[in-house]
């Protein structure tokens, strides 16, 4: 018979203590918090932003005496900055530097890092190479690893003994699903299926052979870019490649971890301008630009033709041309892969329509009180190699091959750059995030129109805007006669485009509406903690309107709660099982569900307030 399942958490009775969590014991390292397959909790927003402080174990008492336990830092901020096309964390050292400063009331100062010289503006949101010169914009964000980018390759190392011995007498060279499962503490019998189809997610990532079991290598790098990936698709882009690459040589992968490992420790101990950059190999600290041309040359010059020696020698070809590696960036694993691959970039234009069809150039001014050469309708294209994409606004958002919309031919088609993006990540923002935003209920020709959609898919790519021209068009003409006559035509026309050949969001939010109320308390579901990152299974256990509270398995096999936001559900798994009672939250409840930045009512601690709210913490 099935087990019978535990009644849905009523998060009034959630009962939370906490305790500083211990640190990792030297001699028999478990699977640590940190290499939890979700690496970022849902908090509250700070007012004022501070460094990462260290984690706190944190045990929530459910009913019928199950023990939930959360990981999670004490509300830390970190920073990060925009560099190849992607945000990149600074160290804590930095960040701390950083928090040092602004906590005494500097705005603009200078600070040292990695034997380079910054200035950093926290009035633009800057920092400057003293030494290049060259302006990078940095921001604040949620400390989401806690001390997880301290776990090197010798902590890998632990965990997958640990895990592949749970079923193996002695020394097993393999993890399997069933070890993974099997290393874990006993789940409940109503938790079995949550465990199951998390190892299952875990080992399919893990598994880059298709031996249904990942070796130690493999372990490794699943878990480092874990750690260092910017996205799940871009750790996905990397996994591909690799993928191609033990097709021809099952050794590579090893090679190039080892590769990696040595020029850390050689930056650790001295070794060039990069020395000092990693404290311990391998940690998540970074390899120096210098220390990555040396794995370089030392491939070039080894008279061994391996698969890895062409991948140097085409980085070294590209940074001889002045491209690929900038004198001041710091490489995680995930970065060093991402070069020696061929990290790539893709060019990114604005497709610039004039819907007056010429009559803008000639009677603009006498209309609209300024001379415009058009009334711009873009789309911004990005031409990837499996395939160039025009995305744009219409009341769906669309994406169609280039030049192929009811617009005709481009007026102008403007250069804006290059991006790292992947088509299937600019489409997962696009059709998750943005399509909340645009739709067909609140498409307006003057103040969200296809410009401002554009504006905001251009920050995502380059974190840069649009050209001022086309952004402030709107606002230019908006207060004369003629546009405001005009309008409800415009909007009827220009807001109104059914599907067109490509893809595109419904327009209307149907589609996400029918997920969400999938969504019911027992089903399996597959969400993100954040934009891009990589899909998570959790059970469900109470849904608001924008979020529910979830339980997950993180692979030390403790059970923790989780906040899933709407907007990064992904699928459905499962239904609940049978005969799962439903329970309706109080609407207070649901209203703190619902909001990750929701501040205590007055008289209120946070802990208390949290705990009212059911907030696993």
């Amino acid at each position: 018979a099935a087990p019978t399942p535990a009644p849905p958490l009523p998060l009034s009775e959630a009962k939370a203590s906490s305790s500083t969590a211990p640190p990792p014991s030297a001699a028999a390292p478990a699977v640590s918090p940190a290499m939890s397959p979700l690496l970022s909790e849902a908090k509250v927003a700070a007012v004022n932003w501070r460094p990462p402080t260290p984690s706190a174990a944190v045990k929530v008492e459910l009913k019928r005496g199950m023990t939930v336990e959360v990981v999670r830092e004490s509300g830390g901020k970190s920073v990060e900055v925009w560099l190849a096309g992607e945000w990149k964390r600074l160290s804590p050292a930095e960040s701390n530097e950083i928090a040092r400063q602004q906590a005494a009331g500097e705005k603009i100062f200078e600070f040292t890092a990695r034997g380079t010289a910054y200035e950093v503006d926290l009035n633009q949101m800057t920092q400057t190479n003293q030494t290049s010169g060259r302006t990078r914009t940095i921001r604040i964000v949620d400390s989401d690893l806690a001390d997880g980018a301290a776990l090197g390759f010798d902590g890998f190392r632990t965990a997958f003994h640990k895990a592949a011995a749970a079923v193996a007498a002695g020394s097993a060279k393999a993890v399997t699903k069933e070890a993974l499962l099997g290393s874990w503490p006993e789940p409940e019998p109503s938790r079995m299926r949550l465990a199951e189809a998390t190892s299952e997610a875990v080992m399919r990532d893990m598994d880059l052979r298709g031996n249904h079991q990942a070796d130690l290598m493999e372990w490794i790098h699943y878990w480092a870019l874990e750690r260092d990936s910017p996205s799940y698709h871009a750790s996905k882009e990397v996994n591909e490649k690799l993928v191609q690459a033990l097709k021809s040589d099952q050794q590579v992968l090893g090679r190039m971890q080892m590769h990696f490992e040595t020029a850390v420790g050689e930056d650790a101990e001295g070794v060039g301008a990069g020395a000092g950059v990693a404290a311990d190999a391998s940690n998540g600290a970074g390899l120096s630009a210098e220390g990555l041309l040396r794995v370089c040359q030392r491939l070039r010059d080894s008279p061994k033709e391996v698969l890895e020696k062409k991948w140097a020698k085409e980085v070294l070809a590209k940074h001889d041309a002045g491209e690929g590696i900038e004198e001041d960036e710091a490489f995680s694993y995930y970065d060093f892969l991402n070069v020696m691959l061929g990290r790539k970039r893709f060019k990114v234009s604005l497709y610039m329509y004039d819907i007056s069809d010429g009559l803008a150039e000639r009677w603009s001014w006498l209309l609209l009180g300024h001379s415009f050469r058009g009334i711009w309708h873009t789309g911004v294209v990005v031409e990837w190699p499996e395939k160039s994409s025009e995305f744009w606004f219409g009341g769906r958002l669309f994406e169609s091959e280039p030049g192929t919309t009811p617009f005709g031919k481009p007026l102008e088609i403007r250069p804006l750059g290059y991006t790292h993006k992947l088509r299937q990540e600019a489409w997962s923002h696009v059709a998750q995030v943005l399509s909340e935003e645009f739709t067909k209920a609140n498409y307006d020709v003057l103040t969200h129109n296809c410009n401002h959609f554009s504006d905001k898919l251009m920050l995502f790519l380059r974190n840069d805007h649009i050209p001022e021209e086309v952004r402030s068009q709107p606002e230019m003409v908006m207060s004369t006669v003629t546009a405001r006559a005009l309008r409800p035509a415009l909007n009827q026309w220009l807001g109104g485009f059914d599907k067109q050949d490509g893809r595109a969001t419904d327009g209307s939010g149907e589609e996400a509406r029918l997920l969400w109320e999938a969504v019911l308390p027992g089903a399996l579901i597959s969400f993100s903690q954040v934009e891009g990152g990589r899909p998570i299974v959790g059970e469900v256990r109470n849904r608001g309107q924008q979020a529910c509270l979830v339980c997950s398995f993180d692979l030390g096999g403790a059970l923790v709660a989780r906040r899933a936001p709407r907007s990064l559900l992904v699928e459905v798994l499962r239904p609940p099982p049978p005969g799962y009672p439903e329970e309706d939250l109080p609407e207070a409840e649901r209203l703190a569900l619902d909001s990750a930045e929701l501040p205590p009512p007055p008289g209120a601690s946070p802990r208390s307030f949290l705990e009212a709210c059911g907030w696993p913490f």
